[in-house]
């Protein structure tokens, strides 16, 4: 065999395999997958310098890459340690706040636990399923909630597991020290809601203050995370016992409330719903619904409101649709009375808008009356009406009376020696009526009057006793002028004076001598029938029999001059 011949089958042995590997894949389909893998081509030393070549690059990029990265955390830094410089130089610089002061923490959720039992509790434990259980106690228990030092405590009880629901039967007792005590026949614990529902005879002590609700039944609700302040209801017609202490701590006079319902917040906001009767240092409350707020002393009174001072002696009614008391220390200072109000007592009668009392040591000094409308103020001799009062009354007797805006006074006559349905009248932009305040022992007679200004635009219209005796019209005296001053003795008035621009009248009535001459003239014989006369034919009205017979003629009878008289006083009376 020739040299070229051998050379040609030694190339057909090496390509055939490389033929194969390289298109054998095509034509077998699938069944590549189960073929090894074919063996690396051989790399020439050129390929294998660009490899090379091509990793030193990379490896050169990443370096700078990572460089950069370096570099721009230094600076990230080194920014960080700045900043955090001037933070803590202002802050060196600024004053030290004080960390504010945390609340404090809410009851957490109850777990109880009656290892405080005594020794010869009995404990019949049922379970259910893996959830559910049923807990029977017997003979005494005594529990508190884990990680709490409150405590519960009944002859006998049950729970329900899965429900978070206890049941206490005879002398429950539930406490936390320092916050609440309720005694009751039967109570029912809710563990999830943190909430007592007792019922039997239930008396709730509130140990901050020492006030007391008792009740046919009473819910409490333990603070909480999502409630912070405790909240006790009594419905059922419940009464509290209120007992407020002074800054000393040294409890006050109890305040006593009955109500259809009460709503306690946190021992210092009540709410009393219904028949709301309140009794406190001598005075009784009464509205439809009432609240109380134990840290500013404020109680509101709502709807169909009054209040009634007990003393027989001075005693003084108060009425409207709201009335606040306002207190402090313990001590009532103030009562205010909204919209349709009428105060009374012995002395005098207001009726406003609004009614201000003032009060020391528990007696009514002073008095105002203002708002919508006309304030009115009503004594027995005199009343005052006007767009505002002021009513001082030390020791609850009316010393004076300051009526200001369109002021209108009335007084009533002597009735002793003048006999009038008329009032005495006297106007002004501001009137102040004095009254003898004074009062010795035994004294029960009411203050007189002393005398009366009008202050601005004043006109005055007294009756006069008219020296024929009390039977007889009164003389009429109107004066108009800048500033009048009515002196009174013993209630009836003595001198008029006026300051300036004056001007007025005197009238004194007079016998109408027609009408007198008239009824006194005897009357015409009739003619006799004999005669022929027909009485139905006279001409003349005062000889004509008549059934009714007129009286008989009077001083006091004087038809036309009382009616000019009392046409002048209708007059005078509407000025302005």
């Amino acid at each position: 065999m020739s040299r070229r011949v051998r050379f040609a089958l030694v190339c057909a042995v090496l390509v055939a395999p490389l033929m194969a590997a390289c298109f054998g894949g095509r034509a077998r389909g699938t069944t590549t997958a189960r073929s090894a893998p074919p063996a690396a081509a051989p790399v020439s030393p050129a390929d294998s310098a660009k490899v090379v070549a091509t990793d030193s690059i990379r490896r050169r990029d990443s370096l700078a890459v990572a460089a950069r990265a370096d570099s721009t955390k230094a600076d990230s830094i080194q920014r960080d340690s700045t900043a955090k410089a001037v933070a803590d130089s202002v802050a060196a610089a600024a004053p030290v706040a004080k960390p504010a002061r945390k609340p404090a923490p809410a009851t957490k959720q109850c777990v109880l636990d009656f290892s405080d039992s005594p020794p010869e509790t009995r404990i019949t434990y049922s379970r259910i399923d893996s959830t559910n259980a049923t807990t029977y106690i017997g003979g005494g228990l005594v529990g508190h909630c884990q990680g709490e030092k409150n405590r519960i405590s009944a002859d006998s009880a049950e729970q329900f597991q899965l429900a978070g629901v206890l049941n206490l039967f005879g002398n429950v007792v539930f406490e936390e020290p320092g916050k609440m005590r309720i005694q009751a026949a039967h109570a029912t614990y809710f563990t999830r809601e943190e909430r007592l529902v007792a019922d039997g005879q239930v008396v709730a002590l509130q140990m901050p203050s020492g006030s007391t609700f008792m009740g046919p039944s009473i819910e409490y609700f333990r603070p909480t995370v999502a409630r912070p302040e405790s909240k006790l209801i009594a419905p059922n017609n419940p009464s509290a016992t209120l007992i407020e202490k002074d800054s000393t701590g040294k409890p006050g006079t109890p305040v006593r409330i009955n109500a259809a319902m009460m709503v306690d917040l946190g021992d210092s906001l009540l709410f009393a719903i219904g028949n709301v009767v309140i009794t406190r240092d001598g005075l009784v409350g009464r509205s439809d619904s009432a609240t109380f707020d134990k840290g500013s002393e404020l109680a509101r009174l709502i709807r169909n409101a009054n209040v009634v001072n007990q003393d027989t002696t001075q005693r003084f009614t108060l009425t409207a649709d709201t009335i606040d008391l306002f207190s402090k220390e313990r001590q009532l200072q103030r009562v205010l009375a909204l919209h349709d109000a009428t105060a009374v007592n012995s002395d005098v009668t207001i009726q406003a808008e609004t009614i201000d009392l003032r009060l020391e040591a528990q007696q009514l000094t002073q008095a105002f009356a203002f708002g919508t409308g006309r304030a009115k103020a009503r004594t027995p001799q005199q009343e005052v009406v006007a767009d505002s009062l002021d009513i001082i009354m030390p020791a609850q007797r009316v010393s004076e009376m300051r009526a200001v805006g369109r002021a209108v006074a009335t007084g009533v006559p002597d009735t002793l020696k003048i006999q009038s349905d008329d009032r005495d009248l006297l106007r002004g932009d501001t009137v102040i009526a004095s009254f003898d305040s004074a009062k010795f022992a035994g004294d029960t007679a009411q203050p007189r009057i002393r005398q009366i200004r009008a202050l601005g635009n004043a006109s005055s219209l007294f009756q006069i006793a008219s020296t024929q005796g009390p039977t007889f019209p009164p003389s009429l005296n109107y004066a108009r002028g800048k500033t009048i001053l009515v002196q009174f003795d013993s209630g009836v008035v003595r001198d008029v004076t006026i300051d300036s621009t004056a001007s007025g009248m005197f009238l004194e009535p007079a016998l109408d001598s027609l009408s007198d001459s008239t009824r006194s003239r005897p009357p015409r014989r009739p003619p006799d029938r004999a005669d022929g006369g027909d009485i139905a034919q006279h001409s003349d009205p005062q000889m004509r029999p008549s059934s009714r017979r007129d009286p008989a003629p009077t001083p006091g009878r004087i038809p036309r001059a009382q009616s000019f008289f009392g046409t002048l006083l209708i007059d005078s009376r509407r000025r302005p």
